[in-house]
């Protein structure tokens, strides 16, 4: 179970934690004017190379209500007079406000620590906004339980202590600048793109009610989650037949839509721990009798873990095709490959 860290000193320990594992991978560029709505200011920024990950760390930031942990991150650019930022992910410093888009998790059981981030994606132009931003990324929200035993979802970027942390952080930090490229085209201004969200929305009034955190130790390829979607949602359109199209929402990671009827639905495990795949394969089981018709389901689970057999029995009888995938690649440049 993941559970917000509320305690100010232990957010202290994790940004200086996430301070020293940035600057000791990235090389310090100097200090360098950074600009953001409204201003800008000079910080050290720590990056590998042009058109690479840049990040800043401000300190605490007390000009508004919340007190906050600046950290900004973007595409560094060497030749540009100014910086310019491409998400934040702050930390709020004596409170645990949800208006402040970053925040720390802790696994209860191993004690890792996870950057986490809401989803709230701003920049001030049409278009950009939350639900678009996980509606065009298919990025994965996180049940995260508060003390007083709320619930409060956001994206695990990256986990701190992990020697791919900086790419982690990279590939969060492309993903919000792709987004914001292609809202800034006009691209997602179509009625197509509008009633996804709309449909992302509707199902999220329901996810809102949801009680139950992920357990048992799911959490090695947690920050993966999104990329292990876009793998399939990749494969899939790739493959797609004439009328197909392909989605996702807060209740189903992808599903397949042919003739306005859904034909897939595809939920994402990482981990095969006996409570995981039950409830993978309640949601599997519940969305396509919810949908009617003849849909294939699939469960993507890690390569190399092994299923129950008593599971791997009901599942074949349930008519659930298991799907595996695995991290390629050593050190800090992982990427996802579905076998």
């Amino acid at each position: 179970m993941l559970r917000l860290v509320e305690d100010t000193e232990e957010k202290v320990r994790a940004q200086a934690r996430l301070e020293r594992e940035v600057s000791d991978a990235l090389e310090n560029q100097g200090s360098r004017n950074i600009g953001f709505r409204g201003g800008n200011v000079d910080h050290t920024v720590y990056a590998s190379g042009e058109g690479s990950l840049w990040v800043a760390f401000g300190g605490i930031v007390e000009d508004s209500a919340f007190p906050r942990f600046w950290n900004a991150f973007g595409v560094y650019r060497a030749d540009r007079p100014m910086q310019e930022i491409t998400v934040e992910i702050n930390i709020p410093t004596d409170t645990n406000s949800a208006k402040v888009a970053g925040f720390l998790a802790k696994d209860s059981d191993t004690g890792d620590i996870f950057l986490m981030h809401s989803g709230k994606v701003g920049g001030g132009r049409p278009g950009i906004g939350k639900s678009a931003f996980l509606v065009w990324s298919k990025a994965k929200l996180v049940e995260v339980f508060t003390s007083e035993g709320n619930i409060r979802n956001g994206i695990a970027v990256a986990r701190l202590g992990d020697e791919d942390l900086v790419e982690r952080l990279w590939a969060f930090v492309t993903t919000v600048h792709d987004f914001k490229e292609t809202a800034a085209t006009g691209e997602l201004d179509t009625p197509d793109f509008k009633r996804r969200i709309e449909e992302f929305d509707r199902y999220s009034k329901e996810f809102s009610g949801r009680k139950r955190g992920t357990r048992n130790g799911e959490f090695e390829y947690v920050t993966y989650h999104g990329d292990i979607v876009h793998a399939i949602q990749v494969e899939r359109t790739a493959h797609a037949a004439p009328g197909e199209e392909v989605f996702n929402s807060p209740l189903i990671d992808l599903y397949v839509k042919k003739g306005g009827a859904v034909s897939e639905i595809y939920e994402v495990k990482t981990g095969v721990g006996r409570q995981v795949l039950y409830t993978a394969i309640g949601q599997l089981v519940t969305h396509a009798a919810a949908v009617g018709g003849n849909v294939a389901q699939y469960l993507v689970v890690p390569a190399n873990e092994p299923i129950a057999e008593d599971l791997a029995r009901a599942m074949a009888k349930l008519r659930i095709e298991v799907r595996r995938f695995q991290l390629v690649g050593n050190g800090r440049r992982k990427t996802v490959k579905l076998i």
